[in-house]
C-alpha cells in the first residue's frame, strides 16, 4: 500500500466493523453496503464496501464518487479492518 494511500485511511486499522452503520437498502449477498467515518475535517462520512466471500473473509472498500479505493480485509470472525492493499 503507497505511504499516501496507508495516511489517509489508517485510521480504519484495527477498528470493529460493528462500529459502522449498515445500509440495507442498497446492500445485497455478501455485497454490504457501510456509513464510514468522517475523516479529514469532512462533512459527509466515507461510503464503504464490503465483499465477502461464503467461508469467512470480507475485502473492505472505500467509495469517493468515482473513486474505488481497496483498503484492507477483515476475517470476519474477528470482526476487525487490517488495512492492506493485497487482496486476498
Amino acid at each position: 500500500m503507497n505511504k499516501k494511500i496507508k495516511e489517509r485511511y489508517k485510521v480504519y486499522d484495527g477498528m470493529y466493523v460493528s462500529m459502522f452503520k449498515h445500509i440495507p437498502e442498497i446492500s445485497f449477498y455478501n455485497n454490504n453496503y457501510y456509513i464510514g467515518l468522517k475523516r479529514d475535517n469532512n462533512d459527509v462520512p466515507d461510503l464503504l464496501f464490503a465483499k465477502s466471500d461464503d467461508d469467512n473473509l470480507t475485502e473492505w472498500y472505500v467509495i469517493n464518487g468515482t473513486c474505488v479505493t481497496h483498503i484492507g480485509y477483515e476475517f470476519t470472525d474477528a470482526g476487525v479492518i487490517n488495512l492492506s492493499d493485497t487482496e486476498l
